[in-house]
């Protein structure tokens, strides 16, 4: 665990909050599940991996404040279905976290459309679909001057040029003008907006290529940074941001290892 995780987080007083995390299971939803937790928050984790959302569970062992639902970022109605049960449950939700994604690649003229197809439908399909379900909750929460967060868990791809992951960098790019455009639309209304971007990170993101070129240039670059940006630290950092006093703004954060640079 990381020393921002491993802290008794008393930076980040989220209690009383209900907080909505996509892509849960996987390792910075995981992460991001935990902190909000540890700061006071009831946390609903949203994952289509139902087998991993249960062991995500039994890991953060907190079931009272936890509530699990499974349900596919691209389906509208399966969001709407997963809505339901948050305000059933804990009542609306003032922080929502995008956290679900994938990253495939290749050489341009060698990949895959339909990979390309899963990373706009679920990096960024995913993304307005499960913004726009909860942003009612989320205005009403700002409108009644109550903290009330939209945090996208984006990638620092979206500026920096990574040859193989074009499609990847596009998305990322994409997702980050959304954030700041939405930070405008909303910010009058009391909603903050924030684009958190990690570098090299001990998750399990980049490891179901399957183009040979990719993996080769991932591997390159994993065994050229000795130290990664822990997910529990990510989650920490979410944490910390939710926590802001009302009326102030991380708008933007990108986070990476040091030797990333």
């Amino acid at each position: 665990m990381g020393r921002l995780a491993g802290s008794d987080q008393s930076f980040a007083n989220l209690h009383g909050r209900v907080a909505v995390v996509t892509g849960a299971s996987g390792g910075i939803g995981r992460g991001t599940s935990r902190a909000l937790l540890r700061a006071g928050a009831s946390v609903v984790m949203i994952a289509r991996d139902q087998a991993g959302l249960e062991a995500a569970s039994e890991e953060l062992g907190d079931q009272d404040r936890t509530l699990l639902v499974t349900a596919d970022v691209t389906d509208r109605l399966q969001l709407a279905r997963a809505r339901d049960a948050v305000l059933e449950t804990f009542g609306p939700p003032d922080l929502v976290v995008v956290g679900a994604g994938v990253m495939l690649g290749a050489p341009f003229e060698d990949a895959i459309p339909n990979d390309w197809v899963s990373m706009i439908d679920v990096n960024l399909h995913g993304l307005l679909f499960t913004a726009q379900t909860f942003a009612d909750d989320l205005v009403q929460a700002g409108e009644d001057g109550r903290p009330s967060d939209l945090i996208f868990i984006g990638a620092i791809a979206g500026h920096v040029l990574y040859p193989n992951f074009s499609v990847f960098n596009a998305v990322s790019a994409a997702i980050a003008q959304l954030s700041r455009t939405l930070r405008l639309e909303y910010g009058r209304r009391g909603l903050r907006v924030h684009n958190i971007e990690p570098g090299y990170t001990t998750s399990s993101f980049g490891r179901h290529l399957s183009n040979d070129e990719a993996q080769r240039v991932w591997r390159e670059t994993e065994e050229s940074i000795t130290s990664r940006v822990d997910s529990n630290d990510v989650g920490a950092l979410v944490a910390m941001t939710a926590a802001l006093p009302f009326g102030l703004n991380l708008a933007e954060m990108v986070v990476v290892p040091t030797e990333q640079g």
